[in-house]
């Protein structure tokens, strides 16, 4: 397996940087609010979007992620860090949170590199440096 993911919270340049690691062009990124979307380019951006689509539409985003490891094994997938903030009253949200979690940490697993991004700056915390 050699998927990157790519982490850090909202705007803070992870699209940025993986279009620079990986020397390609805004048109190789796909979005990441629409898991149909998830296996036509091989840049992922937002996968937790697509993650929260399906946690409210019942969907199992475990699945549907495995499906994206075996087709798409050499994606770079950005998410955005999503649990470090107040904890949500609605049950759904905190399902949301922790599937995403979870789906993080079954894809760190399985990366060749994990990088978070704060302020433009790359720190990679799992991997081969950069």
């Amino acid at each position: 397996m050699s998927i990157q993911l790519i982490l850090g919270g909202s705007f803070q340049g992870k699209l940025a940087f993986a279009l620079q690691l990986t020397g390609l062009s805004p048109d190789c990124v796909a979005d990441g609010s629409s898991p149909n979307n998830w296996l036509e380019k091989p840049i992922l951006n937002g996968i937790h979007r697509g993650i929260h689509q399906m946690c409210l539409e019942g969907g199992d985003s475990y699945a549907v992620v495995e499906n994206l490891l075996d087709k798409n094994p050499h994606a770079v997938i950005l998410c955005d860090e999503i649990g470090c903030g107040i904890v949500p009253m609605e049950p759904k949200e905190r399902e949301y949170r922790e599937t995403v979690g979870r789906i993080c940490c079954m894809l760190a697993k399985q990366a060749r590199r994990v990088i978070r991004v704060q302020c433009g700056i790359p720190q990679v915390i799992q991997g081969d440096p950069l």
